[in-house]
């Protein structure tokens, strides 16, 4: 939705639109405006809500008014304790509007100006993570913000932004869905729009600024978060992150691992947590400790984490060879055409995975293959893969880099898998989805290893290796990008 040249007079107070009955205009947007609303029902008790007032000019727009509704609808529909509650929406007197709950106590925008040369690191990021995860939920219904900014961020009482708490219902509210219409001819605005405007958005809540060009010197903001906010902002879409939560978990590692004003990059545990908390871990090769290949081929792939030096994986057309073998046998004694049938399944077919690992591939399925055959993350090549009776799916890529998913419901099998990891515990790193720990900088084949505290994935640890690396190389080259969500 485009600003235009005017805004409609805000409504009165006293004026009715739909069961509302207008208390008072609390902003101007562009576009829209939004006033504090009381329902008028007598019979109902009086509920308070924030009414937003869409512009005669926007609402009379046959493109964009055929897409305000359906959108409305989406969001709705989407259960998320970050997207605001939608009480009501319609059509009046020529205006569209929405009516949406709870009535925050401020927004983004206000406290950037509040705050104008930025606020906290950490508060900016608490911010950013819940609205984020908004985001890629109304995406999993098909639903695109399309033009987040820090007026669209709705905030409950400061003193309720710190910790988890920022992440309750009513804290950090996202609205204005549908306020901004599709393209010509497109259904929805790309998911890619929210990953860059969550992008600008973070900026003006760091620097009190949409740029961050001023802040280079001063050290205000990371020199790293120039090189994810770049893929963030990508003129083209499909360079950029693919979900808000890999550009988030992206943003908060740059931010705090690289912080230039002298403060500690993350929160460093100098003794071992207690010994009822699952110690992250990463499952190094023993001798008197081999790890089995568990899969129907000779794969030759030996699991990431045995070897300082990863040997190649088999050719695609080799395992293809290996798997229509058989079956060129088999033709030699029926009939040309099914003999033909045959050979051409055994080409295409691809063997799934051992019933035993299937359920890790699910889990985590754009960093794992959905079978043996195919590849995961970055043309990684995969096997699975037993050790002390705890199984995982075990892959290398191009570049070296080793990693393991193994499913880990219980303490003792984290420890099994544990066991024997050089260095450990390492520094545990503080991350939203659970302990991560890395190796520490003398440790000259660096590995994170990182475990899951929420569903579906808090019954798995992951492991990564990258021979002669350092814990923190594989944290800024691999693990901040990976997609772990």
């Amino acid at each position: 939705m485009s600003v235009g040249p005017t805004h409609d007079e805000p409504l009165a107070p006293g004026a009715l639109v739909g069961p509302y009955r207008v208390d008072r205009l609390l902003r101007r947007r562009p576009g829209v405006a939004d006033h504090l609303a009381t329902v008028r029902h007598p019979s109902t008790p009086p509920e308070r809500v924030l009414l937003t007032v869409v512009d005669r000019m926007f609402s009379a727009d046959p493109a964009f008014r055929s897409w305000f509704p359906t959108a409305v609808e989406k969001a709705s529909a989407v259960e998320h304790p970050g997207i605001a509650n939608v009480v009501g929406h319609g059509y009046v007197a020529g205006r569209l509007w929405v009516a949406i709950t709870p009535v925050p106590v401020s927004d983004a925008a206000l406290l950037i100006r509040r705050h104008p040369d930025g606020i906290d690191v950490d508060l900016a990021v608490r911010i950013v993570t819940v609205v984020g995860d908004a985001l890629d939920a109304a995406h999993r219904r098909r639903l695109v913000h399309g033009n987040v900014s820090p007026a669209d961020i709705l905030l409950a009482r400061p003193d309720d932004l710190t910790g988890s708490a920022a992440s309750a219902p009513g804290v950090v509210t996202l609205t204005g869905f549908g306020l901004t219409a599709p393209a010509a001819g497109d259904q929805m605005p790309h998911p890619a729009t929210d990953v860059a405007s969550l992008g600008r958005t973070l900026v003006e809540l760091l620097t009190g600024t949409g740029s961050v060009a001023r802040h280079r010197i001063s050290g205000a903001v990371s020199p790293a978060f120039y090189a994810v906010l770049a893929r963030a902002l990508d003129a083209d879409s499909d360079h950029r992150y693919r979900t808000c939560a890999e550009f988030v978990r992206a943003a908060e590692l740059a931010l705090h691992l690289t912080r230039t004003d002298g403060e500690p990059p993350t929160e460093i545990l100098d003794s071992p947590p207690p010994a009822d908390v699952p110690h992250t871990f990463q499952p190094t090769g023993h001798p008197d400790r081999p790890t089995d290949i568990v899969t129907d081929r000779h794969r030759g792939l030996a699991p990431a984490i045995q070897s300082t030096r990863p040997p190649p994986p088999t050719s695609p057309t080799l395992r293809r060879r290996r798997l229509i073998a058989p079956f060129l046998v088999a033709s030699v004694t029926v009939a040309v055409v099914v003999g033909t049938l045959m050979l051409l399944g055994a080409r295409t077919a691809r063997p799934p995975w051992p019933s035993t690992v299937a359920p890790i591939a699910a889990a985590f399925p754009r960093l794992l293959p959905e079978s043996p055959e195919a590849t995961g993350w970055r043309d990684a090549a995969c096997a699975a893969v037993v050790r002390d009776g705890v199984v995982g799916i075990s892959c290398t890529d191009a570049a070296s880099v080793g990693f393991v998913v193994w499913r880990t419901s219980t303490t003792p099998t984290r420890a099994a898998v544990t066991a024997g990891l050089k260095g450990y515990p390492g520094d545990e790193i503080s991350w939203r989805d659970g302990p991560a720990s890395a190796s520490r900088d003398s440790v000259v084949d660096g590995w994170v290893v990182t475990n899951f505290a929420r569903p579906p994935h808090a019954e798995y640890t992951l492991v990564t290796t990258w021979p002669g690396h350092t814990g923190r190389e594989i944290l800024d080259d691999w693990w901040r990008t990976a997609p772990l969500g």
